[in-house]
């Protein structure tokens, strides 16, 4: 058998621009993230569902949030908080263990949040623009309907699946994503979660007086610190919020599906919560 050792061609390479093999490599590791990111967040939010409650009170504890509480300088206000609270805890029939804490921040902000552990933060902010107790009752049975179906341990879950396999893959994730996603932190819950709380808020709401009235009122308030017509309200479909609108709409439509009242007497706030 003769051997040949054939020529080879002079310029041995690739006719694709170097660019463009370096661009379709870019957009697939990016899809490939993307991917990854959204199956291991989908992943975490589930499986953390069927963590304990015990063992959510236990990773709230490892942060002491008294140190961002303003109780103990207000001492009448967070009661009152705590009050209605434990009212409303009882009015949506929580566990026993799932004890909430009502913490009451003296800061302009307009929030409200619900986080691990049964820890609800109420700002001034916010609180300062409630006309009426029943009001009020709707915002805090919203937060503490969060407590209730696990939605922060299910958002908290998602967001550290995604930050270990960053971590993994050479992000810039360190051993500090525990406290950047931690018990402080305000928690991204879905679509289907807040419309969840907000009927829930609506049940409690006509529970303890009978009727709806003033409950549509929480997201007036949203809807005029937007501008007043909602206008700079994102898109739903990019928004993790329903609408302020529907969010209005809802009350009425819920009050004809149950059969409740949306009149009736609307319940003062206490004079010392008046800012």
């Amino acid at each position: 058998m003769e051997y040949k050792n054939p020529k080879l061609p002079e310029n041995n390479v690739s006719k694709e621009h170097p660019l463009k093999e370096f661009s379709t490599l870019l957009i697939g590791t990016l899809v490939l993230v993307v991917v990854v990111s959204i199956t291991l967040s989908l992943a975490g939010s589930t499986l953390a569902g069927y963590i304990p409650y015990s063992a959510e009170k236990k990773v709230a504890s490892l942060y002491d949030v008294s140190t961002h509480s303003d109780n103990e300088r207000f001492p009448e206000i967070a009661a009152y908080l705590q009050d209605l609270a434990d009212k409303i805890s009882k009015a949506q029939n929580l566990p026993e263990d799932m004890k909430i804490t009502v913490h009451y921040m003296d800061s302009p902000t307009m929030n409200a949040f619900a986080t691990l552990g049964g820890n609800v933060f109420m700002f001034k902010g916010l609180l300062e623009r409630l006309p009426n107790e029943n009001t009020l009752v709707t915002l805090l049975g919203h937060e503490i309907a969060h407590v209730k179906y696990r939605h922060p341990i299910r958002s908290f879950g998602g967001g550290i699946a995604v930050a270990i396999a960053m971590t993994a893959i050479g992000s810039s994730a360190d051993s500090t994503v525990l406290g950047d996603a931690g018990l402080l932190s305000t928690l991204q819950f879905s679509r289907k979660m807040e419309t969840q709380s907000d009927l829930e808020a609506m049940h409690n709401l006509n529970s303890l007086y009978g009727h709806i009235n003033g409950g549509a009122e929480l997201f007036k308030i949203f809807r005029e610190a937007r501008g007043g017509d909602g206008g700079s309200e994102p898109s739903e479909f990019f928004s993790t919020h329903p609408q302020d609108e529907k969010r209005i709409n809802s009350f009425t439509e819920n009050a004809n599906k149950y059969n409740w009242s949306e009149t009736g007497e609307l319940t003062p706030l206490p004079d010392f919560f008046k800012f």
